[in-house]
């Protein structure tokens, strides 16, 4: 017969608090886990409703669940209040772009016009002596820059016809579900720490 309340000895009533905390540290830990993995769906995917992390049986991230919504959510955000896509191409220097590009052009020119040559006009290619060939890539060359120059120009007017940047930056998220979570996991570090903490208190 010890000292308690009621029919309980003392110690029952001083573990409790400890208790409580580490089933509230446990709970916070579980949770954070939950919400960052795991990447891809854990389960048997009987059902499954679209953009939900929860199955029937099985679970996937929060974060990687939602990876597609949330990286269109932060372009259109991004590109409607922060900068245009536009207005970024438009600061680049057409003449700057084809002298820094004119090398690396040159690099595989050869390479280009052979392929393009032998899928067009094959038995004509072959029967070109190579001095001939070799004029053809140093013609071209000389034009690279004017084309490079007015490719940026063009691109500068129409690149939101040409390039579908949203789509590019929301199916690289998808397919890169542990970059997402990281850069989460890096800019939240301290409270998510102080979250994991905060069940014993």
């Amino acid at each position: 017969m010890g000292f308690g309340v009621g029919d309980y000895p003392i110690w029952k009533y001083i573990i409790m608090p400890f208790i409580s905390g580490l089933v509230g540290y446990i709970t916070n830990v579980v949770a954070l886990w939950m919400t960052f993995g795991p990447l891809e769906f854990w389960g048997i995917p009987l059902f499954r409703i679209p953009n939900e992390p929860w199955g029937i049986i099985g679970w996937q991230g929060i974060i990687p669940t939602k990876a597609e919504k949330m990286a269109g959510i932060c372009f259109d955000l991004m590109t409607t209040r922060l900068f245009r896509m536009k207005e970024i191409f438009q600061r680049l220097d057409p003449k700057r772009f084809a002298i820094e590009m004119e090398d690396g052009l040159l690099l595989v020119l050869d390479k280009v016009i052979s392929e393009v040559a032998m899928e067009y006009m094959p038995k004509v290619w072959q029967s070109l002596p190579e001095d001939v060939k070799t004029d053809v890539v140093i013609t071209t060359d000389s034009e690279t820059s004017n084309f490079l120059t007015q490719f940026m120009k063009d691109m500068q007017e129409h690149v939101d016809d040409v390039i579908d940047i949203k789509d590019m930056t929301v199916d690289a998220c998808v397919k890169n579900k542990r970059l997402v979570v990281k850069i989460f996991k890096e800019c939240g570090d301290k409270e998510f720490i102080f979250i994991r903490q905060s069940g014993f208190y």
